[in-house]
């Protein structure tokens, strides 16, 4: 069967992009909004999924992807939306942006060429909208269903009183697609019109096992799938659609079949979906071209490009769950390469589960268990050991033990004697038999601090002498499986 993964990502390349996509937005560039400072998105596939904690700006990037677009000259009932729709500035909110606030954005064009654009705020309006392509563009928030009984909507206070209309029965393909991804056999899924005086609406349907109900009597998740389904449909081709955690009430089964549902309707429709999840399974699903994380701190907010789903929910879950474990041989391999992961991917250290085994045999074993078990893991073992990818068997740097290329090296033993007032040279000739996995022990002894201390000490000299690059290489192997 075709990869549709695969098959979207052809399509949303090179010269295909346009002539299958249109004007799709190709990167954006915020500055000024809710404190994004410069932040640059290279959207590289037609579902870009958005992650991130709780305030991490995943929403500013949806409300303004949507204002992106001006209305579609054939089609006047369209409503579009600008940037005051979403960020309005009242008492309680007096500079949701900044004075010097803008959007770049850059369109894909039926040439090699981008199109330029810039929302940006002049006295009291934006400018930058005239020059914007045409293209229907949705906001898929949390409004577009609420459930009616929530509402106390006239289908639930004036359920007496309404008069029934027509009937609008959803084609079987889209039924079928209902029924996949709540794995539940629908023999009708409809729209019903009701009327109650001068007002109308639409009621959702459906028919299962032999009975019918209406939305009045669904759960949330069946609810709203049926309205968002019946968007993606129904609306014009080539449009563009903003979805907020659309995993909302859906089991895990029906998040993975609705993303897969998802790349099949942008293959068919070619449309534009950037939407903001917390779940893994959505990320899972996506190739790592779908695939964003905003992190926010002190310093900003800042973009992570084809996150993997593991490291995703490692951050989500605050490192409770972890992306990767790393089988290392010892505690000082441990701390050599946790030391040298801070310093070079600070952010990904929360994501990982460094454990030492004990030694070469039982880091291979350990690795090979937890494969089994559909455990993202790698093995580092010592540098005088060889490696074996194919086993996700590694080395760290060097050609010796890690505590002999530590300790034997005569920057390091300088400034442990200066640190600690020994002669470290003359501690191991005075005892020529030492094993190398004693070297902190016995220096920690004369020295009156404990072996950990006197290993980061070492640890620290070292990395002064070599620097942190000797970690380049093993650090992106770790990136690749992270």
């Amino acid at each position: 069967m075709a990869d549709t993964r695969k098959i979207l990502l052809s399509k949303y390349q090179g010269t295909n992009l346009y002539s299958n996509f249109g004007a799709v937005i190709k990167t954006m560039t915020i500055d000024g909004f809710r404190g994004i400072s410069n932040l640059h998105l290279n959207f590289e596939y037609p579902i870009t999924a958005i992650s991130g904690t709780n305030g991490a700006g995943k929403s500013t990037i949806g409300q303004l992807a949507v204002c992106a677009y001006k209305q579609p000259q054939t089609n006047k009932k369209y409503k579009r939306r600008y940037v005051k729709d979403f960020f309005p500035v009242s008492q309680l909110d007096p500079n949701p942006f900044t004075s010097s606030a803008s959007v770049k954005l850059q369109y894909a064009t039926n040439t090699t060429q981008v199109q330029d654009l810039t929302i940006s705020r002049t006295s009291s309006e934006w400018s930058g909208y005239k020059r914007q392509p045409e293209r229907h563009s949705f906001y898929v928030g949390f409004a577009l269903y609420i459930p009616k009984v929530e509402r106390k909507d006239l289908s639930i206070y004036k359920s007496g009183f309404f008069t029934v209309g027509t009937k609008r029965i959803i084609s079987d393909e889209i039924k079928a697609q209902v029924s996949n991804i709540l794995n539940n056999k629908y023999n009708e899924v409809a729209f019903q019109v009701i009327t109650h005086r001068n007002r109308s609406i639409e009621l959702g349907l459906v028919e299962k096992y032999g009975y019918s109900y209406s939305e009045n009597n669904m759960g949330f998740g069946e609810g709203r799938l049926m309205y968002m389904i019946d968007r993606f449909e129904n609306e014009p081709d080539n449009s563009l659609f903003v979805l907020e955690e659309p995993e909302t009430s859906l089991h895990e089964d029906a998040q993975y079949k609705f993303i897969k549902y998802l790349m099949d309707v942008c293959n068919r429709k070619k449309h534009q979906i950037i939407l903001s999840t917390h779940s893994s399974i959505i990320l899972d699903a996506l190739p790592p071209e779908g695939r964003k994380f905003l992190i926010r701190d002190t310093s900003g907010v800042k973009v992570l490009d084809r996150v993997s789903s593991s490291r995703a929910k490692s951050i989500l879950t605050d490192g409770n769950t972890k992306a990767l474990t790393i089988c290392v041989e010892d505690n000082f391999a441990l701390l050599k390469l946790t030391e040298a992961i801070r310093k070079l991917r600070p952010g990904l250290l929360q994501s990982l589960q460094i454990s030492p085994m004990g030694d070469t045999s039982a880091v291979a074993n350990t690795v090979k268990l937890l494969l089994s078990m559909n455990l993202k893991t790698i093995g580092i073992r010592d540098a005088d050991i060889g490696e074996s990818p194919s086993e996700k068997l590694f080395k760290l740097p060097g050609t010796l033990p890690p505590e002999r290329e530590v300790y034997e090296n005569i920057n390091v033993q300088s400034a442990l004697n200066l640190k600690y007032n020994i002669d470290v040279a003359t501690i191991f000739s005075a005892q020529s038999d030492i094993d190398h996995h004693e070297y902190g022990k016995i220096l920690s002894f004369k020295a009156c601090c404990s072996e950990e201390a006197m290993h980061l000490e070492a640890i620290k000299a070292y990395f002064e002498t070599f620097g942190f690059s000797i970690f380049d290489n093993l650090m992106s192997i770790i990136d690749n499986e992270v």
